[in-house]
């Protein structure tokens, strides 16, 4: 924009939309730059951003563009993939670019000069519906990465430092997903949980409950999810931010995720002022502290397999919402996997991590 250059910003969602270009408007404000922000309205006929001006229809929107009325738009790719939109804008950023179609990004990349693919395959894969031949399931990001954990330097930028996770919980996180290319802000390190039980201090926790039989619904888990949570809000737990402010610790302050709708379900009705959902509901979200309910017995009850249950996407977006203890709550039979294929070990491999490092910080505490 400081160059002069005319900004498109898309994404899967009309709220991931919304959220960047709120996010510009700040930080426009903060340089004392001027910046005309417009946003093709959803169905509902309702903007996502607060700091843009709604538009209904394609073609108001594109004559503002054209008369310079504009510097940044965000619409979805209905928009942008429009033939009247060839060429519309000089940079069309693509955001969550790794849950973006290779197709939806091609279909939309006429639109502009220049394209900039922003988001994190190690997140959630882009929604897949029905069957796909071969390298169709790949999404934009994910086809630049061509199977690579980090972007390589030739081919873009990796961000290595990261703004949300305690340094200790950025150790895992980093190991297991980024090749050990993240860190943390140093400020980061003032984060921290004081509670009166299990769950207190920094990094990650695991607490096995065993139980059998059970494929997407653990009643014992939802008990002790809900008793843990009970135990940090009532028992008067603090918690201290990065900017070493300390006050006590809220029901909205832990998030809980499963990776079934059944068992989202279950732990609503046991504790229903717990914040719960699935992964693809708290993803871009964060919490002081999370909570990871696996929900399944064993590897052979996972009713769709070791791919989704051990997920590495689904385990990273979990434990990576909190900002200083992230706890995964699960079956002990799960780490006794016969692993059959070098990618089942792989799934594997990272819940061991988190349990081998979960047993370090608690020998720490100790």
């Amino acid at each position: 924009m400081r160059l002069g250059l005319k900004v498109g910003v898309t994404a899967n969602s009309h709220r991931v939309i919304g959220h960047l270009l709120d996010s510009v408007a700040e930080r426009a404000a903060e340089g004392g730059l001027e910046v005309r922000i417009g946003q093709k309205a959803d169905g509902s006929g309702d903007c996502t951003s607060d700091a843009a001006e709604p538009f209904d229809g394609y073609g108001e929107l594109r004559d503002a563009l054209a008369a310079g009325e504009l510097d940044v738009v965000g619409a979805t790719g209905w928009l942008w993939s429009r033939p009247e939109f060839a060429d519309a804008v000089d940079v069309l950023v693509i955001d969550e670019a790794g849950q973006l179609s290779l197709a939806n990004a091609i279909a939309v990349s006429g639109a502009a000069r220049n394209l900039i693919l922003l988001g994190d395959p190690q997140q959630l894969d882009q929604p897949l519906q029905g069957t796909h031949p071969p390298g169709a399931e790949a999404s934009a990001l994910g086809h630049v990465l061509a199977g690579a954990s980090t972007m390589p330097p030739d081919l873009g930028l990796f961000q290595e430092r990261t703004r949300r996770l305690h340094p200790d919980l950025c150790r895992f996180t980093s190991e297991a997903f980024y090749e050990g290319r993240l860190a943390s802000e140093e400020w980061l390190a003032r984060q921290a949980l004081d509670g009166p039980g299990q769950l207190s201090g920094t990094g990650v926790r695991f607490l096995p409950v065993a139980h059998g039989g059970n494929r997407n619904e653990s009643p014992e888990e939802a008990t002790v999810v809900a008793e843990l949570i009970r135990e940090l809000v009532e028992g008067g737990a603090a918690w201290t931010d990065s900017d070493g402010r300390r006050r006590p610790l809220t029901w909205d302050d832990v998030l809980v995720v499963a990776p079934y709708n059944a068992q989202v379900a279950e732990i609503a009705r046991v504790l229903p002022a717990a914040r719960v959902g699935t992964v693809d509901k708290f993803q871009g979200q964060e919490a002081p502290v999370s909570i990871y309910s696996m929900a399944t017995s064993s590897p052979e009850d996972a009713p769709r397999g070791m791919e989704f249950l051990y997920s590495l996407n689904r385990l990273n977006v979990a434990t990576s919402r909190a900002r200083c203890l992230a706890a995964v709550v699960a079956s002990p039979a799960l780490v006794r996997v016969r692993a059959r294929t070098p990618r089942q070990m792989q799934l594997a491999n990272a819940l061991c991590r988190l349990i081998e490092l979960a047993g370090l910080a608690g020998h720490a505490r100790s």
